[in-house]
């Protein structure tokens, strides 16, 4: 998506932001031309007041307008730049929010933070604040050509090579000296939000492994860098707005000098000279916005890159070919000659992995440690895509169904479930926003959270802090087991649930979740033998693979559910 695609629905702001801004600047000019020219026809003491009346309205007229346009520019402008801003967050959020998990790895926690605060507030002045300025320096060279041209055509074109020249050595400059810091500036920012994210997230470890010291003085780098950075922009900053003032009033008395001879030559009229040189003085201001605009192109330019590639990464809208709706009866779950590769250089975490989950049936699916289950759970939510071969629920390939559909009946309890900082009402109700507080409160009794609803001295209304700070880690996951519960879908996935639960708590759970709806599909990812009594069949992965499928009884014998076995065995 290109960017200013977005502004296509309020270009008319956009256009007549820009118009006001030049009227503006044309107001600023006459009033100027005008004054000067009232006090110098008032220096002559005219027989009438009559003689000064012109100019007077004049005056009147050119300050009123300036200072109306100037509102109205600033109004139009501040509107179109927040309508720009609200657009393009909205259209961040809509492209990450349907990122499979592939894809969101592949951006840091911090950077995409980054780009979706520090290089979003950057681009707000992409739209008007760049090109503004611009605008207005031709509108405005126009003008003062036009005036001058009434003036004297000699000292106009003067004057209008003088601005020329002052304009593309203040914004050629300006670009040409800043672009490196500016740039360099958006990616330090962008390095300093993902190095605070990463310690927020591992402060226990740093902490533990007494390295604060260490992070202290790398996080000090990043920002003596961004400093340094900053100091560069600023003395750039101070070197062309003392180069724009300087050649301001250079050029305002190398006008006065030329306007003088032209007097002595009789080439202009007297009066007229303090009209040139007061417009004169305010035309180099026309060009004295272009240093900021081009100081700010190159970190615009490197923002707008950033949230571009953020933008690119969203996948292809399904359309209307998409599957919506839910099947009908417990679906059917195959997988056919899929193949996954992750990272780079990509290693294959699912290699060739054909399986079929028929419906209704409980089936544990066991394996050691990176045999790949936890990417079959991905695989099945749609959280991410086979790189060969296909996952098919209810025969449609999870490519082509429309996402909220298939998630709508499949619920996943993941093995490090996500607890919101919110209360636990607003929690529960992430998984079935109709549900009743009575429902709510079956749902936590089934997962035996009884205890933990007596302790909130609010209840439901309870705030159970950022990643549920507030609760155990056995109460985190019997939290999402409500959740799940509350969904009801007709497939269950559950990833390793009871993990940080005592043996019968364990065991009262999984129970309770095998006998509460009986007849929809249960998978069960687990590298633990207790409990294998509960399902109905067993199904073996290692190295990416299915080995063997059937009956518990049979492959409690099979070579890598021994050697699970082994060490899950309490030596007598």
């Amino acid at each position: 998506m290109n960017l200013f695609r977005l502004t296509r629905s309020y270009r008319t702001l956009m256009i007549a932001a820009l118009l006001l801004g030049s009227l503006t600047v044309a107001m600023n000019l006459g009033l100027q031309s005008t004054s000067s020219y009232l006090i110098a026809k008032a220096a002559q003491h005219p027989s009438t007041i009559l003689l000064l009346w012109v100019p007077i309205v004049a005056v009147r007229f050119f300050a009123t307008a300036r200072a109306g346009f100037r509102y109205l520019d600033r109004y139009v402008g501040h509107d179109v730049t927040l309508r720009w801003l609200r657009d393009l967050k909205t259209a961040l959020y809509q492209a990450i929010e349907p990122l499979n998990g592939v894809q969101f790895r592949a951006h840091h926690t911090g950077d995409l933070l980054s780009r979706l605060g520090s290089d979003v507030d950057s681009l707000e002045n992409a739209v008007v604040g760049f090109m503004e300025p611009i605008v207005v320096a031709l509108v405005g060279l126009m003008l003062v050509v036009a005036i001058g041209l009434l003036i004297n055509p000699a000292l106009a074109l003067a004057l209008a090579l003088m601005l020329i020249v002052t304009g593309l050595v203040i914004s050629g400059g300006s670009w040409h000296l800043s672009h490196l810091m500016s740039r360099q500036q958006v990616t330090l920012r962008s390095s300093l939000v993902s190095r605070v994210v990463e310690i927020i997230h591992g402060r226990a470890d740093i902490l533990a492994m007494n390295l604060a010291e260490s992070v202290r003085q790398d996080i000090d780098g990043v920002q003596r860098d961004i400093d340094r950075a900053k100091r560069v922009l600023s003395r750039v900053s101070g070197l062309f707005n003392g180069l724009t003032l300087f050649v301001t009033w250079f050029g305002m008395w190398l006008i006065l000098a030329a306007g003088i001879r032209a007097v002595q030559h009789h080439d202009l009229r007297p009066i007229l000279l303090p009209v040139l040189v007061l417009t004169t003085l305010a035309s180099f201001e026309i060009v004295g916005g272009l240093g900021s605009a081009f100081r700010d192109a190159a970190g615009l330019d490197e923002a707008r890159k950033r949230v571009q590639d953020l933008l690119s990464s969203a996948p292809v809208d399904q359309g209307d070919g998409a599957r919506k709706t839910p099947a009908s009866t417990i679906p059917t779950v195959s997988f056919e000659d899929v193949t996954l590769a992750l990272g780079s250089p990509s290693r294959e975490i699912l290699h060739h992995l054909t399986w079929e989950l028929s419906p209704g049936r409980h089936v544990a699916l066991i394996g050691p440690n990176g045999a790949g289950k936890s990417t079959v759970v991905q695989l099945l939510a749609g959280l991410t895509w086979p790189t060969e071969g296909l996952v098919r629920v209810d025969r449609t390939p999870t490519t082509a169904w429309d996402l909220e559909a298939l998630r709508s009946h499949i619920t996943v309890v993941p093995q490090f479930p996500h607890i919101f900082h919110a209360t636990l009402r607003q929690n529960l109700l992430l998984a079935n926003p109709s549900a009743s507080d009575a429902r709510l409160f079956d749902a936590l009794h089934e997962v035996g959270l009884d205890a933990l609803l007596d302790t909130l001295s609010q209840g439901l209304d309870t705030m159970l802090g950022e990643r549920g700070t507030s609760l155990s880690g056995g109460e985190i996951k019997r939290l999402a087991l409500a959740r799940a519960l509350l969904k009801d879908a007709p497939l269950l996935v559950l990833d390793e649930p009871t993990e940080g639960l005592d043996p019968v708590s364990a065991r009262a759970v999984l129970t309770m979740l095998f006998t509460h709806r009986p007849k929809r599909t249960v998978l069960w990812i687990t590298h633990s033998l207790a409990n294998l009594d509960l399902v109905d069949e067993l199904a073996v992965l290692d190295s990416g693979r299915i080995l063997d499928q059937g009956p518990v009884a049979r492959l409690v014998a099979h070579p890598v559910v021994r050697q699970l076995m082994r060490y899950q065995t309490i030596p007598g």
